[in-house]
């Protein structure tokens, strides 16, 4: 299964040396449903130039479960620049994915994704105008 988001991604990666499979569709089309719900929940609205962001990061994601593979840590002070309830959302959302899959995703993981969110967030409190 495909979806418009799934093909803008698709497009946009087609001449790299690692072009989006029907297998990394079928992963996305699990995935990105759930991410875009998990932003809907909490308020937050990607702009066309975010939402392909995260396409593409969870492109990478669906690939490093699908081969168990895992991100080196991070330093954990980048964590405390992110409100606390990002962070336990993207949790939530990698979990969501992760566990039918018996993958545990680290940490690292869970902060690019909350990453993602906060930077979609702040763009949209940025552009919402002040009364």
């Amino acid at each position: 299964m495909s979806t418009p988001l799934i093909e803008r991604l698709a497009t946009a990666v087609q001449d790299t040396t690692q072009p989006v499979t029907d297998e990394d569709r079928a992963d996305l089309a699990e995935f990105l449903p759930i991410a875009l719900a998990h932003a809907q929940v909490a308020g937050i609205v990607f702009d066309e130039t975010r939402v392909l962001a995260l396409a593409v990061h969870a492109l990478a994601f669906v690939r490093r479960v699908r081969t168990a593979e895992h991100l080196d840590p991070l330093d954990p002070e980048l964590a405390s620049e992110l409100p606390a309830e990002r962070i336990v959302s993207a949790r939530t959302l990698i979990d969501t994915y992760c566990a039918p899959r018996e993958f545990l995703a680290g940490d690292t993981e869970v902060l690019l994704l909350a990453l993602h969110f906060e930077a979609a967030a702040q763009l949209q409190t940025q552009s919402t105008p002040q009364v």
